[in-house]
């Protein structure tokens, strides 16, 4: 067999072409895996960035829903007679109740109250489910999302 040529590994033989060829399969294994790596990363970050949205929209949502239910609850002519603690707590009532549509949200007592035209405002807070962010303490903040929510009781 001439030299330079592949050969079958046998003593006199170049296999520098085999050799290189096997080096070609690392370099593939390795782009692969980089591939690999950058879409598990880019997943990971929409997944949080995913999150962080619905959880700002789904509140904001449900704030408003919430305190039309708050409105409805009181009316008018008794509008008056409601504190703000007796607002705050039916707040945190509804909250509590299963199918409102803010599932851990927290009711705030700053920003919950009705005012003398008799309109009821509600303050909710809650955290998104991320992978990343909220591990994170430069940044965890960004998960948590604050709405305000106002209904007229008339």
């Amino acid at each position: 067999m001439k030299r330079g040529v592949v050969g079958d590994g046998a003593p006199g033989t170049d296999n520098r072409l085999v050799i290189a060829l096997r080096n070609e399969r690392g370099i593939v294994a390795s782009w692969l895996a980089k591939i690999v790596i950058g879409f598990v990363i880019f997943g990971v970050i929409a997944y949080d960035a995913g999150s962080i949205m619905v959880n700002f929209f789904t509140l904001d949502s449900g704030a408003e829903d919430l305190a039309i239910a708050m409105s409805l609850d009181i009316t008018r002519a008794n509008a008056n007679q409601f504190t703000d603690e007796e607002v705050f707590d039916l707040a945190t009532e509804l909250v509590e109740s299963p199918d409102n549509g803010v599932d851990g949200a927290k009711v705030l007592r700053k920003g919950t109250s009705i005012d003398d035209e008799g309109v009821v405002h509600v303050r909710l807070r809650r955290s998104a489910d991320t992978l990343i962010v909220k591990r994170i303490g430069a940044i965890e903040d960004w998960a948590e999302a604050t709405s305000d929510g106002s209904s007229s009781t008339t």
